[in-house]
């Protein structure tokens, strides 16, 4: 029977995966510190989530070794956290990783006093060093050489460090954003810079889908009337479509591509980058008024419904990567198993369109058999190859279904769920109509059922029955945004009275009154508050709150709530000067803030006629809200009284344009803006 340490009581799927390592592993808590401090040991913090692949293979090499454990458990206090449980934790420590080595990632492994402070990290060590890196065993004995002979001074090196971390933390003092054009004008320069004319995206190998970019693109290609911008968006978008990135069998986008063509990925898939994408695509889809990206929108629902979606409409956080221990195995194909199903033309167009041949195109370096095939679309299909290709693709996914699946974390996110969500409502909102709103409202249900306190505002995890009671930022502003996404489609006011509640929360919760913008947590013990700056492949708390706070306020007529979401703007508006690429959410946000407040009220019975035909015309600017009696905006709910039959009006603020009855009447007035 194999022993348990002490993470054998926790619910990440993470920390259960280390449940049985010879490692005395504990979770992070108040006791970690108590020990370490009667034991005067550093700690040794090993951060990760369950579907990083570098974790396993630094599990494999060295948790997992008796020898390592000897050592680890002789000489440190070892302490496992999920990044996807307490991002709070991890964005403290990964920043002191950054600062002390210039770079980071997943595992991420930290050695800190018994107070807490780092005083040297890294990510992934192996176990005996090589080719420049310093082997895991190696680092363990010349820290504990360090602490025993000259622990005052680590220390002191660990005490500086903590100062940096803590400045960095409270990010920039802010400068305002009184020039709001020139700093998206600028944002949008420096984009375009970096976008890769032959392959789409921007920037090079690894190649991220970061749809945040590409969407604040699109909708500057709106503002400035731009097709040179909108083409970069679309060929962006369908290069991705079409690469290895995107699961040509299952549908679904994998984390990122390894090379700068889109071809072969890191195949873990995540909610966070799906939910964003589907978003992302529904809107492309109605830019360009092609058909290409609704198909990748269906493709994206199919997989989250499919291989995501828990038991009452919460969707899980991700596969792995790996399934029976290799990367990428239940993905790939040989030639042969594709022959082996192909009928008539369907194998000459595997080969041609798909890029099937006999020597492959991936190879694990941990586990090199050749011959594995990532399928990836070389070239745009005709209707009718589309049609042929298409019986090869329902036969090998059925033989996939066969195969064992890489792992799954099924543990819900309030944040990614709330992202999800929104990219439902977008979807919606943007041509895919009831079904997917319905989708957008079932994970609603869950998130109230499940992972709402008393008071309406988030926790953060969920599985298996059990919620935690962490406060985080992102969880607070990502259902807000949902909210705001699911009135626009549903036009039920129960929404936007929930928003202004959650809103006034929200803000008494994280906001710096002081010196601007909004904590990401609310846990005092750690080392440093941080507000987050930075859009990765999730966006920002800061962001995501500007601009829910800038929506709920032009839904609402509620000035309060604009002026808010500039005060975050302004906190955020020397980052957004500098280094414009690294926020384009909060770009998105300004760009709401400066453009005029344009709103579709839909009064009467019928609202989903006129919804139907503001997809038909791409208006990023447009907002949209349901007029009820019961509606916040004392100026909405006049024009709910105003008609008996279902009635459309466009409006800039107060102002509005005369009632509308007739859909193509208003399919008139929306393209004539």
């Amino acid at each position: 029977m194999k022993k348990t340490n002490a993470l054998g009581g926790e619910v990440s799927p993470y920390l259960l995966q280390h449940a049985h390592n010879p490692v005395d592993w504990m979770p992070w808590g108040d006791a970690v510190w108590r020990r370490a401090k009667a034991e005067n040991k550093p700690v040794f913090l090993s951060i990760g989530y369950s579907t990083c692949h570098w974790c396993h293979v630094m599990e494999r090499e060295s948790f997992e070794s008796e020898d390592v454990a000897k050592v680890l458990n002789r000489d440190f206090i070892s302490v496992k956290v999920d990044r996807e449980e307490r991002p709070d934790v991890d964005r403290v420590y990964m920043m002191a990783v950054q600062a002390m080595t210039g770079q980071g990632g997943w595992p991420l492994s930290v050695w800190v006093t018994p107070e807490g402070k780092p005083f040297y990290g890294g990510t992934y060590f192996p176990p005996v060093g090589g080719q420049g890196r310093p082997g895991f065993v190696d680092v363990l004995g010349q820290i504990a050489a360090a602490w025993r002979e000259r622990g005052e001074e680590v220390k002191g090196w660990a005490e500086e460090l903590a100062q940096r971390v803590r400045a960095l933390g409270e990010g920039t003092s802010g400068s305002g954003v009184s020039d709001a054009e020139k700093i998206l004008k600028a944002g949008t320069g420096e984009m375009a810079m970096e976008y890769d004319r032959k392959h789409g995206g921007f920037g090079g190998a690894p190649k991220f889908p970061r749809p945040s970019q590409p969407l604040f693109l699109m909708r500057r290609s709106f503002a400035e009337k731009s097709e040179k911008l909108l083409e970069i968006v679309r060929h962006t978008g369908r290069a991705m479509r079409m690469g290895g990135i995107y699961d040509q069998i299952g549908g679904g986008f994998h984390r990122y591509a390894v090379d700068g063509e889109w071809a072969v990925p890191h195949f873990e898939k995540m909610l966070y980058d799906n939910a964003q994408l589907m978003g992302f695509y529904a809107e492309l889809g109605a830019a360009t008024r092609e058909a290409w990206p609704q198909e990748v929108v269906e493709g994206i629902d199919g997989y989250l419904w499919r291989d995501l979606r828990e038991e009452g409409g919460g969707l899980g956080s991700a596969e792995d990567a790996d399934s029976e221990g290799v990367e990428g195995k239940f993905y790939v194909w040989t030639k042969k198993e594709v022959i082996e199903l192909a009928k008539g033309e369907e194998m000459r167009l595997a080969e041609e369109i798909w890029g099937v041949t006999e020597a492959g195109n991936f190879i694990d370096p941990h586990h090199p058999v050749k011959g594995w095939n990532v399928l990836a679309r070389r070239r745009v299909c005709s209707d009718e190859e589309e049609r042929v290709l298409n019986g090869l693709r329902v036969r090998l996914e059925k033989r996939r279904q066969g195969r064992v699946r890489p792992g799954k974390d099924d543990k819900v996110l309030t944040s990614w769920n709330a992202l999800a969500i929104s990219g439902y409502a977008k979807a919606a909102r943007w041509g895919g109509g009831i079904h997917y709103t319905k989708r957008a409202e079932e994970i609603w249900d869950f998130l109230q059922k499940n992972l709402l306190r008393q008071d309406g505002t988030p926790t953060h995890r969920w599985r298996g029955g059990q919620k935690d009671d962490t406060h985080l930022l992102e969880d607070y502003a990502g259902v807000l945004q949902a909210l705001i996404d699911l009135h626009q489609v549903a036009c039920k006011t129960d929404y936007l009275h929930r928003a202004v509640d959650l809103a006034q929360k929200m803000l008494a919760t994280f906001e710096d009154t002081k010196k601007g913008g909004l904590w990401g947590s609310v846990d005092g013990s750690l080392i440093a508050r941080m507000k987050d700056d930075y859009d990765g492949a999730e966006p920002s708390g800061n962001a995501m709150a500007a601009l829910a706070l800038a929506e709920l306020g032009r839904l609402t007529d509620q000035v309060r709530w604009e002026v808010a979401a500039r005060r975050i703007l302004d906190w955020l508006g020397e980052r957004m000067r500098r280094l414009p690429q690294a926020l384009p959410n909060g770009l998105l946000a300004l760009q709401r803030v400066t453009e005029p407040p344009a709103r579709l009220v839909v009064a009467g019975k019928g609202c989903e006629v006129f919804l139907d035909v503001a997809a038909q015309v791409y208006r990023p600017d447009l907002l949209i809200t349901g007029a009820r009696e019961d509606h916040p905006s004392e100026f909405i709910r006049g024009l709910a009284g105003r008609t008996k039959i279902s009635t459309a009006f466009l409006c800039e603020g107060q102002n509005c344009k005369l009632p509308i009855t007739n859909v193509a009447d208003l399919k008139d007035a929306l393209i004539k803006g």
